[in-house]
């Protein structure tokens, strides 16, 4: 007997609350663009990406010259660094936006150090925010476990409060720091996630609060989907991306066998 296609479908509530949702209304209320859905999204980022850019940056808040990641303040995390070896280091945000000599103190790895401490161009945020605020639908209140994977565009998602999680553990350990860190937005290779798929332990982490996988390098193949959605969990809206390539985004049904789309900003393909 075969599978359905589809994995699993949001409700209604649950799409009302992206920001993909929020930037297509806000779009209409404030620039009179009606757009249909994720098509209408990168159709618009692809034939005028500077008018795209525009209105993200507004819509984002962002500030009109170049500025630095770190512009929220307060007790609250803003990194953490999860260890080969375990080990847990966090990082207020009023740590963060300190200045240079008490950054240099925090000995953060090179490429977070970097990107924390420079001044980003906006065209260079808008970009990573597309990614992060409209496919991803990463939100100021999210714990976003990053695996595998560079820092950069990641760290961007500080702009807009979020905690962002580095792990540099063990591939088996990873559903237990989910757990742990009681993370809402997994990004990790597919590689990873296709042996996850496969640990089918008695005692499963506390995953209650994971709403998202965001897989980099693929879609993983069927087979693996439906692992993922079995044994991991089985409402989780399931996203990819390998190149400007991506499967999947948060306004429609997650599918078995997605269809592969242009990422934001890549050019409208051929129907030949």
């Amino acid at each position: 007997m075969s599978q359905p296609d589809t994995l699993w479908t949001p409700s209604r509530e649950q799409i009302l609350t992206t920001n993909a949702w929020a930037f297509l209304h806000w779009l209409e209320a404030t620039r009179g663009m009606a757009l249909d859905g994720w098509t209408g999204l990168h159709g618009f980022s692809a034939t005028d990406p500077v008018a795209f850019r525009t209105a993200l940056a507004a819509f984002a808040r962002l500030p009109e010259g170049p500025s630095r990641i770190t512009r929220h303040a307060g007790e609250r995390e803003a990194l953490v660094l999860r260890g080969a070896d375990d080990s847990r280091r966090a990082i207020s945000r009023d740590a963060l936006a300190a200045d240079h000599v008490g950054l240099s103190q925090l000995d953060l790895p090179a490429d977070i150090a970097t990107a924390v401490t420079r001044l980003w161009p906006r065209a260079s945020l808008t970009r990573a925010l597309a990614d992060l605020l409209l496919h991803q639908d990463i939100r100021p209140d999210d714990r976003v476990l990053v695996a595998a994977n560079p820092s950069w565009p990641a760290l961007a998602a500080l702009l807009e409060g979020t905690t962002m999680i580095f792990y540099a553990g063990r591939p088996d350990r990873l559903m237990a720091a989910l757990a742990e860190e009681q993370a809402t937005v997994l990004v990790a290779p597919a590689a990873w996630l296709a042996d996850l798929s496969f640990q089918r332990s008695v005692d499963r982490p506390d995953l209650r609060a994971l709403r998202s996988i965001v897989i980099t390098g693929g879609p993983l193949a069927p087979e693996a989907r439906i692992r993922v959605s079995t044994w991991i969990k089985p409402n989780l809206m399931l996203l990819a991306r390998a190149g400007e390539t991506i499967w999947g985004n948060p306004l429609e049904p997650v599918r078995v066998r997605p269809s592969p789309s242009p990422a934001l900003f890549a050019p409208v393909r051929s129907a030949s």
